[in-house]
């Protein structure tokens, strides 16, 4: 995959908190999506897809890093001390997502074939 996980911070707060992302080459990130999924102290997965984060349509270079945080914020990219684009994402989330140790982050890389627009309730 053209773009990797490579840490989880789990944080007291979600403004903290985040997923440490990677480009592998030159993407763009519509189309990527990090989701999580708990596991219950058997082992089986007692919430598959949670929570949710849609990457917004944006272009990144090979070698930026991405910082998705859980907490509210705005998008923005900027040069880290080594001179490598870092860009800043936010869940908006209210409260922390990967507070447990179960949890487990999920790139996932999907496309949109289908789509139904469900009608309306009628009276």
């Amino acid at each position: 995959m053209s773009l990797t996980i490579y840490s989880v911070v789990n944080a007291s707060t979600p403004d903290n908190e985040m997923v440490r992302l990677m480009a592998k080459e030159d993407i763009d990130l519509k189309g990527f999506a990090i989701v999580d999924k708990t596991f219950d102290l058997k082992g089986d997965v007692s919430n598959q897809f949670r929570h949710i984060f849609t990457f917004p349509d944006i272009k990144i270079k090979k070698a930026d890093f991405i910082r998705l945080y859980s907490g509210k914020g705005k998008y923005e990219a900027k040069k880290n001390k080594n001179n490598v684009t870092v860009h800043y994402f936010y869940w908006g989330s209210k409260e922390c997502i990967w507070n447990d140790g179960g949890d487990v982050a999920t790139l996932i890389k999907y496309s949109v074939e289908n789509t139904f627009k469900v009608p309306a309730i009628e009276k």
